[in-house]
Parts: structure tokens; C-alpha cells; sequence
């Protein structure tokens, strides 16, 4: 699998199907204006612009800003990122990490009350601020035992230290 179809792949995992298209149509241009990729992919220029700042902050693409003569205002120009492969994957999988390592500590010391009959779920405090009833339905919420999601945490923090998201005989 080429560089770009990866990137593909992971703008779709983390941004959705569109954010895959994207990535596809970039990796077809050497850079492309967000007009043209409205254009191609008949896309809301709102949503994409959306998209391509999501790719941005997640190093996925890089761009260009140009100023239109014509009309003064600026115009970017879009292109797949020139980061190596192996360092973006890496860093998300640190930031993935560290998400599931705070989410660990906030599971392990949270006491949760959840609604037996909407499933919602509340710290003790907010239990306590509801007076043990659930403000959506009225129902007297209960103890939950969260001993099952801790352990699904810990076994992904797990399955992704020991996880190489690129072999070290290279890409």
C-alpha cells in the first residue's frame, strides 16, 4: 500500500468517508485550490474547508496561500503532507495513547451512577446533585460497575504499546 492510499485510509478513520475522498483527489495533484476540489468532488465549500482544516491540524495535508490579484483575497492550495509516514503514525498513536491513559485514571477513580432505563451515565457528584434521580426520565439511578470498561481500556493501551504501525524494514 502506497503512502498516499495510507494517508487515505486514516483521513477516513479519523474524518469519515469524505475526508477519504479528499485525500484521494489530492494524491492525484501536485496541489489543488479548494474551489477546484469543491468542484471535482461537488462538495459544500463550508464542509470541505471544514475538512481540509482537520486534515491540516492532523499533518495530513499541507497548503499554500496566495493572494488572487483580480480580487486581493487570498486562495489556498491544497496538498497531501510531505511528513514521513512512519512519524505521523507514531505521533498519533502517542496521542492515542495518552487519551486512553487519562481516560484510564478518570475510569479507575470515578464512582458512576447510570439510569437503568435511558442508560445515561453521572459522576457521584452529579448523582448527588440530582438527588439520585435521573433528570431525563425520573428513574433512581444506580451503582454502575465500570471493572469491564477499565479492562477494555487497559487491554487497548496494551494492544497499541506493543503495536508497530510500520515495520522497521522500512515503507
Amino acid at each position: 500500500m502506497s503512502q498516499n492510499e495510507v494517508l487515505a485510509e486514516l483521513a477516513e478513520k479519523i474524518f469519515g468517508e469524505k475526508a477519504k475522498k479528499i485525500m484521494i483527489l489530492l494524491s492525484n495533484h501536485v496541489e489543488i485550490s479548494d474551489d477546484e476540489i469543491a468542484k471535482e468532488l461537488d462538495m459544500d465549500q463550508a464542509e470541505l474547508r471544514k475538512i481540509l482544516n482537520d486534515l491540516f491540524e492532523a499533518r495530513l495535508v499541507k497548503y499554500r496561500r496566495a493572494r488572487d490579484e483580480n480580487i486581493g483575497w487570498y486562495k489556498y492550495y491544497w496538498r497531501v503532507t510531505d511528513e514521513p509516514l512512519e512519524v505521523l503514525l507514531n505521533d498519533r498513536k502517542r496521542l492515542t495513547l495518552t487519551i486512553l491513559e487519562k481516560l484510564l485514571s478518570l475510569e479507575e477513580q470515578a464512582e458512576i451512577y447510570v439510569c437503568p432505563s435511558c442508560g445515561a451515565r453521572y459522576s457521584v457528584v452529579e448523582a448527588e446533585d440530582y438527588g439520585y434521580t435521573c433528570p431525563n426520565c425520573g428513574e433512581v439511578l444506580e451503582p454502575y460497575d465500570n471493572s469491564k470498561r477499565i479492562r477494555k481500556i487497559r487491554e487497548a493501551i496494551h494492544a497499541l504499546k506493543n503495536y508497530e504501525p510500520i515495520a522497521s524494514s522500512g515503507s
